[in-house]
C-alpha cells in the first residue's frame, strides 16, 4: 500500500489558527456587544515519523488511507499519532 509518508521522513503538523479575546475582563456571557478579538496562525513544530500504524475500528464507509496512523518524534522531545491530514512534509 503506498502511504503519504515512510519511516524517517521528516514532517510538520499542519498550521493551524487559534482566536483569543483581546480582553480578559469576565462577564462575556451576559454581554450585549460585540467582543474584540485576535487571531494568530502558527505553523507547528517539526519532527521525524518513527513509525506507522493502522487502526482497526475502520467504519465500512471511511477510508484505508484515513486508517493509517503515523508516530512522530517532535524536535521537542515528544511523541504522538497523528493522522495524514494532520501532518505534512517539512521543507
Amino acid at each position: 500500500m503506498d502511504y503519504q509518508f515512510k519511516v524517517g521522513d521528516r514532517v510538520r503538523r499542519t498550521p493551524f489558527k487559534v482566536t483569543v479575546a483581546k480582553s480578559s475582563l469576565g462577564g462575556y456571557e451576559n454581554s450585549e456587544h460585540d467582543i474584540e478579538t485576535t487571531t494568530y496562525s502558527a505553523r507547528g513544530c517539526a519532527g521525524t515519523v518513527k513509525t506507522l500504524r493502522e487502526e482497526t475500528t475502520l467504519a465500512a464507509q471511511e477510508s484505508r488511507s484515513k486508517a493509517i496512523m503515523f508516530l512522530v518524534q517532535w524536535d521537542n522531545g515528544t511523541l504522538s499519532y497523528h493522522g495524514p491530514d494532520a501532518i505534512e512534509a517539512a521543507a
